[in-house]
């Protein structure tokens, strides 16, 4: 139990340093990320959906025969929230505030702490699990730290209250993966399962409806290597832990 907590603390604060590391590429050189992470967004589309396919919802249908159901669940909760977050609730040049860059920290700072769950979850299961869930997180936080710090830069936030909240977000993630070792430890398999399924929708819906979509703004052939590459990193990691010793 000890070395899973370590554990848990250890890759999910990787995995909040990379949101850190996508902050401070805007801060540094914004023109420069914004226009190369489209890359990395397509690699990062690979690592997730296999990590969901290949390692995540297998595991999860094998410990709760309810899965399918709670990862379409979650596809749905994760649309509604998302749809919920891009909607501008003022009418033309009517607001006070920056609702666009308040909701985007809010709906991206929940999904950070659900990415902290999913290494939580994954390393209940198996370290392997948790790795792949690990890999996965990281490499789509780190240009989810690119996108919310542009947003709020974009929307009027002073460079100081950017910095301030995006490390909020980037600080989600761990908080989320210590908390639910406290909250997933000695639970049934049953909840596990459910935690897994939750952890594979997520997955399945960022890859599917946020990165991949992302890639269609540039028709370099490089985007279809990219997403090759993830999927073959995943697939390769998860099977060279798990021939290890690591479930």
């Amino acid at each position: 139990m000890e070395n899973q907590f370590l554990n848990i603390t250890i890759y999910s604060m990787l995995a909040g340093l990379s949101t850190v590391a996508g902050i401070y590429l805007v801060l540094k050189k914004e023109a420069w990320a914004v226009k190369n992470s489209v890359f990395l967004i397509s690699f990062s589309g690979g690592v997730v959906l296999t990590a969901a396919f290949v390692n995540i919802l297998p595991e999860a249908m094998e410990i709760n025969a309810d899965s399918l159901n709670y990862v379409l669940i979650t596809l749905i909760t994760f649309y509604i929230i998302e749809h919920a977050v891009m909607i501008h609730s003022c009418p033309e040049g009517g607001c006070e505030s920056h609702p666009i860059g308040w909701l985007s920290f809010l709906g991206i700072g929940f999904h950070s702490i659900l990415d902290g769950v999913a290494i939580g979850a994954g390393f209940e299961a198996s370290f392997s699990l948790g790795i792949v869930a690990t890999i996965g997180v990281l490499l789509h936080e780190l240009p989810e730290g690119i996108t919310i710090t542009s947003i709020l830069l974009h929307e009027g936030f002073s460079r100081k209250k950017t910095v301030f909240l995006s490390w909020i977000v980037a600080a989600a993630t761990p908080i989320g993966a210590i908390g639910s070792y406290f909250f997933l430890t000695d639970i049934s398999k049953e909840a596990l399962g459910f935690f897994l399924a939750v952890a594979a929708g997520s997955f399945i819906y960022v890859g599917a409806s946020d990165l991949l979509p992302e890639t269609h703004k540039n028709s370099s052939k490089k985007n279809i290597l990219s997403v090759i590459s993830g999927a073959l990193l995943i697939y390769l990691v998860g099977h060279f832990i798990a021939g290890n010793g690591g479930h």
